[in-house]
């Protein structure tokens, strides 16, 4: 009966382990950036005009960098009541330049946002996409971005300001293909250990080497147990990748790495039971 129990521990472990590995934080996916909007952050020749010339807010730009989408999120005030938002979108170009837009609101001057009578304004455009080599950009520098609102009385722009990203609170990146090779190297250097020590502890145990499992045996693998275990781990595995929607290096990583701790909980398990 304790050898269950030994061998459930272990198996618990080493399940938590992988899942430990594989799973990215759900956040991860998500990057926030935010961007202070002023009248006078245009950049000639755009013209403000002359009763927005207080214009001001503060857009927030979450990234969904799976589905490379993105949501805007912009409150402001100093706006003539009346005035009509027409267009907001993100534009690629550092503080003093005015550059080509790369992802759009949405809004247009058919659909305006209509400011309130105290000169304030808010709205919400989710859903929005960009293309995977913009959004990468972005991630890779995005004050070299900036958003920018406009307005019918400065259809050029009204206020902008460059995008600043946001703490993501720690959360950690998925593994690249390198550290996926030195997680591999990891595995097979504690997998090699586990299969010495399962050798060297059967030979004390029996006090004899020829009675034992020496190192390099055939006879330390039980191929039926190591299949079992396989089977588990990968299933296990490749349900979590689906889940988190992996992409392909995070497919061969996790599911080449699965298999190297098969191995070390089939030697764990394999020795417990004698």
């Amino acid at each position: 009966m304790k050898r269950y129990i030994v061998s459930g521990l272990v198996i618990a472990v080493a399940m938590a382990s992988v899942i430990g590995m594989f799973m990215r934080p759900a956040h991860a996916a998500i990057l926030t950036f935010t961007a202070q909007l002023l009248a006078g952050n245009e950049v000639a020749p755009v013209a403000v005009a002359a009763s927005e010339q207080g214009a001001n807010g503060t857009a927030i730009v979450t990234i969904d960098t799976v589905a490379n989408t993105a949501t805007f999120v912009v409150t402001g005030s100093g706006l003539p009541a009346g005035d009509q938002i027409i267009l907001a979108h993100i534009h690629q170009g550092n503080s003093v330049t005015n550059g080509a837009v790369v992802i759009d609101s949405g809004l247009s001057p058919s659909t305006p946002i209509v400011v309130s009578s105290g000169g304030g304004f808010s709205f919400t455009r989710s859903g929005l996409t960009g293309s995977p080599a913009t959004i990468q950009a972005i991630i890779a520098n995005p004050a070299g971005f900036y958003f920018n609102i406009h307005t019918i009385l400065s259809p050029n722009g009204v206020a902008r300001g460059q995008l600043a990203a946001q703490a993501t609170g720690g959360a950690l990146p998925a593994p690249t293909l390198s550290q996926w090779g030195a997680i591999l190297m990891t595995l097979l250097i504690i997998a090699a250990c586990t299969f010495f020590m399962v050798g060297r502890l059967k030979v004390a145990s029996v006090g004899n080497e020829a009675a034992g499992i020496s190192f390099g045996s055939a006879k330390a693998i039980d191929w039926a147990l190591l299949a079992k275990v396989s089977m588990y781990v990968e299933t296990l595995t490749l349900l979590v990748l689906l889940a988190l929607k992996a992409n392909a290096v995070d497919f061969g990583g996790a599911l080449t790495s699965g298999l190297v701790i098969s191995f070390i909980i089939h030697l764990l398990i394999r020795n417990s039971r004698r």
